[in-house]
Order: structure tokens, then C-alpha cells, then sequence
């Protein structure tokens, strides 16, 4: 009788070898893309199955895990890539002060590619090729999981670039190389990060932080003014930002709720049933938990320092469970805004016959909120080939401002006129080169060539113009604003006036504009005079001119010769007027002046104002979400003009 020895010995390692050839030259064809090109069924089988092993893979171990997507860093649409050559990046934080058991990169999407291209993709992160595949033709869902835990490691983010390469089949004469394939990853894709234990330190708090926020508020003036001013540097940093109560805000965290801040007394936080990770923490900036999440907490309602440390980059020093900023004022803004601030990329690129480059800049983001005068170009273009014609495109908000040639090689160094009519309060510029060969066909292979849009590129504010109607206030804020509120609110309506107020702060206030909140009594709409520039919410100060007139939802619109519409029974709006306060002159020889200002009002469940396309017109209603119009036709003029 054989003994289990004898099995072993016996064991067939000669078989089972091949069988480990065979599995690593199948998985060697797979990630080449061989397997993966389409044209054979046994490709399609393998990937297929690999496809779905995949997919299960990214299902598991969701309990204690950290989810960072596409969305969160503020690509709500996913990332889109489309013909070749083509190019799609984000930026998605990492922890960095609690060691990560794993972190995963989670790919989900749809892929078309035509049956008459050859299409390769490639997937980097932090520069390095983490999959190249050949794409099979078709259309199909995927879903893609790489494990990064030791390629992360120290690392204080992942930059993930997806790449299209490929052509067309020769038997298809067409110079447009944006047909052929296109490739959507889906806005929940990103990072899973497994952590050892719960977050320590308020900087990976605030990295983590998804693009919606939640503030939670004490009551108080004090807490809605410290509430909106972080509301509102929120808002210019790119976040969503909703109000709530800080009673609210224990069955908001244990209901699952993502980006939730603090702002609160110790004593209020504690009685809402939340835990200071360190009961010994100074005042200013801590943390805090709640079933299982961890939160940032501003515990004193006067450290408006601390919000403006917060929403700042030095944030990213802020590596323990507290921090005390006792003084943090903003540097000034610098006389030009370069292209590299504003997040355009000006590395060398690698163009066949066409790259794109795009940017917004706010007004109350510039030198003194100042429209700006000019964009200052300066392309870096390759000696070759001959027979290439290099054109650049500039559009602003969507239309076409300026087109041109660009001659020869080498620096090419110019100034596109932006203007003022066709400014707004946010602006988007689209920035076009295309490189088209004069002679040829598609027996000529289409090379690539470095392109570079330079880092000396930026926006320019030379003269001192000026604005008309919402573009004006933000130069007449910038040396500070009154914010007038009313005194008296019921709880929904300081929600919706503390959101609305974070808002319009963020739209119309530099971000070094002094800030004085006055909250006002009111009769019939109307506060008290006054005598700088100021920002009315709920309320229109006694000396102010306004064409609107708002009684609870009733809406009249006045001209100089009478009433020009009374709509009643209104609901869900948000309106915005450009407005001056007539200031009594000191003696009888002085003429009189005017304070500039603007005027909200806020009706029920008010829509955003972020989003909306506010310019040259003085007024503008709101009735859903970033959409705005603006009644010019009712009597109203054309703009509020400024002594």
C-alpha cells in the first residue's frame, strides 16, 4: 500500500508547470492587448471573463472603506475621452497621516469603438502605467480595479491620466481623428481607500471631503455669521454648500451624509451627540465623530481666522486633530493672474492637428475684482514640418473673439482683447490650436509634435474699466461690504438665508473684502439707511433705490411713472438687483452721493445663484437651480449707473 509520502513524491510537476506557462503566456497576450484586440473568440472570451471577475472584485469589502470618485474632486460628469490622440486627468486626495491597509483604483464606464479603428488605451497614475490595453471594437460597460497600496504609498494624491492612441483604418480617408472611439469613465469611479483606523488629523478630514458640504450651525448671529463666511470661501474653492441645524446634524451623520462641518460651541456639540476626538483641544479647529465619521469643528463662533485657514492651502499643514490659527490674514492678489494659477496646464503637449486648453476666472477672484482687460498668449510651437498651418482660436463665454494665424516656429507672443460687454460675473475661455497640413492625404501618416501654451500665458489689468450692472460690484466691494440681514427669522428661513448669503458673498465679495454684518429690524421690507457699499438679503435698506419690490411672495415691479407688474402667490425664487443708497450730503453745497449695493431676496426654498450667467444686466430672477433671467422688457433700465 502506497503511502501519502509516496503521492506526493509522485506529484506531476511537470504538467502543472505547463499549466503555469500556459496561464502566464494567456494573461502576458491579455495585458499586451493581443487578446483584448477583438479578432478572434477566444479574445473575447478571456476578457470577458476578466472583465467580470473584476467587477465582482470592486463589490467587496465595502464596510470601512473610504471612497473618493470622480465626482468628489469635482468632475461631476466623469472623465470623457474621444479619438486620437486624447487625453482626460483628475487629481483625487489621499490620506496621509493614518496607514492605509489598501487603496484601490476603481475604474467604471462605457467604451464605443469603431470596427474600422485600431484603439489603445492607457491608464497612469502619478506618471506611472498602471494598464495599456488594445480595445476591442464594440460597444460595452467595464469596470477596471488596480491595486496602487505600495505604488501610493507617501504619496500626498493620485493623478490619474486615461489615453486614447490609435487611427482610423486606412481604408478611411477622413482628416477628423476625433471619430474612431470614445471612452466615459463614470463619475463614481476613483479611489478605495481601507484605512487601519479612524482619520487623525484635520487635513486628510479636509481632503476627503466631498463636493457637497454640509454645515451644521449653532444658533446665533455670531454662528450664522461665522457659517456663511465659511460658506462662502467654500463656495469660491469649488464646493456645493447646504445649511442645516446643528440639532439636525446627528440623524444627518448617522443617515450616511458625506462633507458634513462643524460650527458650533463645545457644550452644543456635545449635547447634539457628537465626541471631541481630544477634550483638551484649543479653541479654533478639531475633531470630532459621530457613528463611525469624523468631522471638522470650528468651536468659537468669533475665530473668523480660523475659516479663512481652513479654506486656504496651508490647510494641507494642519496634521493633527487640532488646529489654532490665532491670526491668518490672505496675501493680496497678485496684478496678474497667470494661466498656471487658474489651472490650465502648460507643460509640453503632443499635438497631431488639434489641443484645447480651458479655464474660468471669477471677477471677485481677480486684483481688486477687476473685469479683466486682456489674455496674454505666449505658444511655443515645434521648427516643422513644412507645409503646416498653425491657427489659434479664442473664445469667451462661448463666442468667438479672436482667430488668427500664427507664424512660423519657435515663441509666438501676443495679447487677445477681452471685452467688458461680454464679461460676467464667471467666465469661461476656450483657448484652440490647430495644425493642419497644407498638402497630403492619407497616404501621410499623421505625426505628433510638441506644443507648448507657456507659463508666462495670463489674464492682464492694465486699465481701470469698469463693469456695468452685476459686474461692477465686485471692484465697489472690495474695500469692504455691509451685510445687512433681518433680525428676525424662522428657523427655515435662516437656512435658506444663511446658503443664499454664503452665495452671493462668494459671488460678488473679493475674498479679502472686510465683512460687517448688521442684522436689522425691518418694516414692510425695508431696514434702516445706509451709508456704504453693502450686500441686502431679505430686505432693502430705506435709502435704496430697487425696481423690485418684494412683500413676502408677492413681486411688483416699479418704474418711474407707476407700477409695471404686481405677480402674487410666488414661490421658489431667488432675485438679485443692482442697487444704490442715496447718502445725505453733509452741507448744503455738497452734492449728494450714492453707495453702491445689491439686494436679495430670498422666496421658500430660494434655487442657487451659483451657476447662473450674471453680466452687464442689473437684475435677474432666479427660478431654478444656476438658471436665471432677467425682465429688461417691464420698464426696468438697462443698467444702475455709479457716482
Amino acid at each position: 500500500m502506497k503511502t501519502n509520502r509516496e503521492y506526493k513524491r509522485r506529484f506531476p510537476w511537470f504538467s502543472a508547470s505547463l499549466g503555469i506557462v500556459a496561464l502566464a503566456s494567456v494573461a502576458t497576450l491579455f495585458v499586451s492587448g493581443q487578446l483584448n484586440a477583438g479578432q478572434g473568440e477566444f479574445g473575447l472570451f478571456v476578457r470577458q471573463v476578466f472583465d467580470r471577475m473584476t467587477s465582482a472584485q470592486a463589490a467587496l469589502g465595502r464596510d470601512g472603506l473610504y471612497d473618493v470618485s470622480l465626482a468628489d474632486a469635482g468632475h461631476e460628469d466623469g472623465l470623457v475621452v474621444s479619438g486620437y490622440p486624447s487625453y482626460a486627468s483628475a487629481s483625487l486626495p489621499l490620506v496621509r497621516d493614518q496607514r492605509s491597509r489598501a487603496v484601490r483604483l476603481v475604474l467604471s464606464g462605457r467604451q464605443d469603438v469603431s470596427v474600422d479603428a485600431v484603439t489603445a488605451l492607457r491608464v497612469t497614475v502619478n506618471g506611472r502605467r498602471v494598464m495599456e490595453r488594445v480595445l476591442a471594437p464594440g460597444q460595452r460597460d467595464f469596470t477596471w480595479v488596480f491595486d496602487l497600496t505600495e505604488q501610493l504609498e507617501g504619496a500626498a494624491d493620485a493623478r490619474v491620466g486615461v489615453q486614447l492612441a490609435g487611427d482610423v483604418s486606412a481604408q478611411v480617408c477622413h482628416s477628423d481623428r476625433s471619430m474612431g472611439a470614445v471612452l466615459s469613465l463614470a463619475p463614481t469611479s476613483g479611489l478605495e481607500i481601507e484605512l487601519e483606523g479612524p482619520l487623525t488629523s484635520v487635513r486628510d478630514v479636509l481632503a476627503l471631503t466631498p463636493r457637497q458640504v454640509v454645515i451644521a450651525m449653532d444658533d446665533g448671529e455670531a454662528w450664522f455669521e461665522l457659517a456663511t463666511r465659511l460658506g462662502a470661501r467654500l463656495n469660491r474653492n469649488g464646493f456645493s454648500v447646504t445649511m442645516i441645524n446643528l440639532a439636525d446634524a446627528s440623524a444627518v451623520v448617522e443617515a450616511g451624509a458625506e462633507g458634513v462641518i462643524l460650527a458650533g460651541s463645545r457644550e452644543n456639540l456635545q449635547r447634539a451627540g457628537f465626541l471631541s476626538v481630544d477634550e483638551r483641544a484649543p479653541a479654533g479647529a478639531s475633531l470630532w465623530r459621530r457613528a463611525g465619521h469624523t468631522m471638522v469643528a470650528v468651536t468659537d463662533a468669533e475665530r473668523i481666522d480660523t475659516v479663512r485657514f481652513l479654506t486656504s492651502e496651508l490647510s494641507a499643514i494642519a496634521r493633527g486633530i487640532s488646529v489654532n490659527p490665532v491670526q491668518f490674514l490672505s496675501a493680496e492678489g497678485p496684478s496678474v493672474l497667470t494661466l498656471d494659477r487658474l489651472g490650465v496646464d502648460t507643460s509640453v503637449q503632443q499635438v497631431a492637428d488639434r489641443r484645447e486648453w480651458r479655464f474660468s476666472y471669477v471677477l471677485a477672484e481677480s486684483p481688486q475684482g477687476r473685469v479683466a482687460d486682456a489674455v496674454g498668449l505666449d505658444f511655443r510651437l515645434p521648427d516643422g514640418p513644412t507645409g503646416v498651418t498653425t491657427v489659434a482660436h479664442v473664445a469667451l463665454n462661448g463666442e468667438l473673439i479672436d482667430s488668427r494665424r500664427l507664424s512660423g516656429s519657435g515663441q509666438n507672443r501676443y495679447r487677445v482683447d477681452l471685452p467688458t460687454a461680454r464679461q460676467g460675473l464667471v467666465n469661461d475661455v476656450a483657448i484652440a490650436l490647430q495644425r493642419q497640413r497644407d498638402d497630403g492625404g492619407c497616404e501621410i501618416s499623421q505625426q505628433r509634435y510638441p506644443v507648448q501654451l507657456a507659463s508666462d500665458s495670463a489674464l492682464l489689468f492694465e486699465s481701470a474699466q469698469a463693469g456695468q450692472g452685476f459686474t461692477h460690484l465686485p471692484e465697489r466691494f472690495a474695500d469692504g461690504v455691509e451685510v445687512r440681514l433681518p433680525d428676525v427669522m424662522s428657523a427655515a428661513q435662516r437656512l435658506v438665508m444663511a446658503r443664499v448669503t454664503a452665495d452671493a458673498l462668494a459671488l460678488f465679495a473679493p475674498s479679502n473684502a472686510p465683512l460687517a454684518y448688521v442684522f436689522s429690524s425691518t418694516d414692510n421690507g425695508r431696514s434702516g439707511p445706509v451709508e456704504r457699499p453693502f450686500l441686502a438679503i431679505n430686505n432693502t435698506p430705506l435709502n435704496a433705490q430697487a425696481p423690485l419690490r418684494v412683500y413676502a411672495d408677492r413681486l411688483v415691479i416699479e418704474n418711474g411713472a407707476g407700477v409695471d407688474a404686481d405677480v402674487r402667490a410666488l414661490s421658489n425664487l431667488t432675485l438679485l438687483q443692482v442697487s444704490r443708497a442715496e447718502i445725505a450730503p453733509e452741507t448744503s453745497r455738497q452734492e449728494p452721493r450714492f453707495a453702491p449695493g445689491l439686494v436679495v431676496h430670498a422666496i421658500d426654498d430660494a434655487p442657487s445663484m451659483r451657476g447662473a450667467h450674471l453680466g452687464q444686466n442689473p437684475v435677474a430672477i432666479i427660478h431654478a437651480d444656476g438658471v436665471a433671467m432677467s425682465p429688461g422688457g417691464q420698464g426696468l433700465p438697462s443698467a444702475i449707473g455709479f457716482d
